[in-house]
């Protein structure tokens, strides 16, 4: 999978976007042959052997990413971003946004890709996309996330802790000093999962009595969710300038 932060740095300048997702995404491509016995689900009722790409086997989302990717061409990452079943489309005027979007749809009509029209956004100049809240002067993340997760009462089993981590793990790059406050936590984690296939399942049945210093990091990570930063787009005709201390624990980049 591409990295979603380098992907939105193309978002640079833009001032008009679209969003578009797929009607039953994985369902739209055929399974080959040699890969539908194996993905059988036996029942009561008898032996179901898939077609289409079923949601939740290996490489379904490498599949569906790299077909897509494949369909739109040279427009990936140029004037589209695909993350699995959801395409952000921008563009610097108005006009170009509709050339682009005739683009688009025109590539994913000859590959017979359907889009769900309910979740589809034209003309925006702001989008909510993939957890994140764009527009031309930066990243942010979307607010009613960030208070979800702050509102959430003190951990109880591994699930939840996992489920927390892997949440806020996606927002880190507005989060300052997140790996240091949440290493507590990742080695609870670690620990509690220890031995396990690491599914949500086996994740649920353990149960946690946090410590002291784990229920400081988990405030203390819900502290970094208040104070989330926006971030701006790198602008590669800036020189950086790396700014070093004779102990280099940290350093400072500035643009100029």
């Amino acid at each position: 999978m591409p990295s979603i932060e380098v992907a939105l740095e193309r978002c640079r300048g833009m001032m008009y976007y679209a969003m578009f997702d797929f009607l039953k995404g994985f369902w739209q491509l055929p399974l080959h042959e040699s890969c539908r016995e194996v993905l059988s689900c036996m029942t009561d009722r008898g032996v179901f052997t898939p077609t289409r790409v079923p949601q939740g086997s290996t490489d379904a989302a490498l599949h569906f990413q790299s077909t897509v990717e494949m369909a739109l061409g040279d427009l990936v990452n140029k004037s589209v971003i695909v993350w699995i079943d959801a395409l952000l489309v921008f563009a610097e005027t108005a006009e170009e946004l509709v050339n682009v979007i005739e683009a688009v749809l025109q590539k994913l009509d000859e590959f017979g890709f359907i889009l769900n029209p309910k979740k589809c956004s034209l003309s925006l100049t702001e989008v909510k996309w993939c957890g994140r809240i764009i527009n031309k002067d930066g990243i942010g993340h979307d607010p009613s996330r960030i208070q979800a997760l702050r509102e959430m009462p003190p951990l109880t089993t591994a699930a939840e802790l996992q489920q927390f981590l892997c949440a806020t793990n996606w927002m880190r790059a507005g989060l300052v000093d997140y790996s240091r406050v949440a290493w507590p936590l990742q080695e609870r984690l670690d620990a509690a999962l220890a031995g396990t296939n690491k599914t949500k399942r086996a994740a649920a049945g353990i149960q946690l009595d946090l410590t002291m210093e784990e229920l400081e990091s988990f405030e203390a990570v819900k502290n970094l969710l208040a104070h989330s930063a926006t971030l701006t787009y790198p602008n590669p005709s800036k020189q950086l300038i790396n700014g070093s201390r004779k102990y280099p624990s940290s350093n400072r980049t500035t643009s100029c």
